[in-house]
């Protein structure tokens, strides 16, 4: 089965409209410690970006969590090719360095069932998960630090 990954699948809140202190400039100081949700890299050492409140949830739902995430300060897309996920290509390296929780909702927006598994492993839990009619979409989300990273959807 070949999924589509949906990087920030609900629009980002306009930074203006957020409360004082819920949005931190950042300047990444690391390789790999900054994972920019909009287009699926880790920002490189020397990039700026906003870190920010963020809520993919397209319908209402009590899984709703608003949680932080990171994008690049200027406007960025992810490559064509992280944006499939199948047998034969591997996860963005992104999802694919990181511990992930992958979290199956249903059309009505409530959670069906959940996972732990490495990155590298994203693809064959999010087939599982998508090929149970029931679920409509899945939420991957660091497993550690809890972030939101992507949606997934039957491609």
């Amino acid at each position: 089965m070949t999924l589509r990954l949906v990087p920030l699948p609900a629009p980002l809140p306009d930074l203006d409209d957020l409360p004082p202190g819920a949005v931190r400039r950042v300047v990444a100081d690391a390789p790999h410690a900054f994972p920019c949700r909009r287009c699926l890299r880790d920002a490189e050492p020397g990039e700026a970006l906003v870190l920010l409140p963020y809520d993919p949830f397209l319908g209402t739902s009590p899984y709703r969590q608003p949680g932080p995430v990171y994008v690049h300060e200027q406007a960025c897309a992810p490559r064509p090719d992280d944006l499939t996920l199948d047998a034969g290509r591997p996860a963005p390296e992104q999802l694919a360095r990181r511990r992930l929780s992958v979290r199956a909702f249903d059309a009505e927006h409530l959670m069906v069932a959940a996972e732990v598994t490495d990155g590298t492993a994203v693809t064959e839990a999010a087939q599982a998960l998508l090929a149970d009619p029931g679920t409509a979409y899945v939420h991957v989300h660091n497993a550690g630090p809890g972030c939101f990273a992507v949606r997934v959807e039957r491609g």
